[in-house]
C-alpha cells in the first residue's frame, strides 16, 4: 500500500469515528430529560453487544473482519432504542417493544448497566479474538 493510500485510509477511519461519536452524543442528548446515563447506556450496551456477536460470526464465516464496524454498532443501537423514538411521538411503552432487543426488559436485569457493561466487554473480547484469529490465517 502506498503512503498516500495509507493516509487516505487512516483519514477515512478518523472521519468514521468522528461521525459515530457525533451521532452517539446526539442520541445521548436526546435522553437528557429521561435519565440519559441509564437509558442511553442500556440501549447502547445491549445494541453494541448484539452487534459484536453478529460481527464475530460474520468475521468467522467470511474469514476476515467486517467492513464498517462502527456502522454495525450504530445500527444495532438505533434498533435497540427504536421504541423510544415511538415514545417521543406519544405512544407509551408496551411489552411487545421487547422485540427490539428487549427494549423494556433490559432495564430490569439484576445489576442493571453494570451487567450490560460486563456483557459488552465479554462480546468485545469475543469479537477481537475472532478478528485476531481470522487475520492471522491470512497471508501478508
Amino acid at each position: 500500500m502506498t503512503a498516500e493510500r495509507s493516509d487516505f485510509v487512516a483519514l477515512r477511519a478518523c472521519l468514521w469515528c468522528l461521525v459515530f461519536v457525533a451521532v452517539e452524543v446526539g442520541l445521548y442528548l436526546s435522553y437528557r430529560g429521561h435519565d440519559a446515563r441509564f437509558h442511553w447506556s442500556t440501549h447502547f450496551l445491549v445494541g453494541a453487544s448484539t452487534a459484536l456477536v453478529f460481527m464475530a460470526v460474520a468475521a468467522w464465516r467470511r474469514k476476515q473482519p467486517v467492513p464498517a464496524p462502527l456502522l454495525w454498532l450504530l445500527a444495532a443501537h438505533l434498533f435497540a432504542m427504536f421504541p423510544d423514538f415511538v415514545f417521543t411521538v406519544g405512544d407509551v411503552h408496551r411489552r411487545w417493544m421487547d422485540v427490539f432487543l428487549g427494549h423494556i426488559a433490559t432495564h430490569f436485569v439484576p445489576g442493571r448497566n453494570w451487567t450490560w457493561y460486563a456483557v459488552f466487554l465479554g462480546t468485545l473480547g469475543v469479537y477481537l479474538v475472532t478478528v485476531d484469529r481470522v487475520t492471522r490465517r491470512q497471508p501478508a
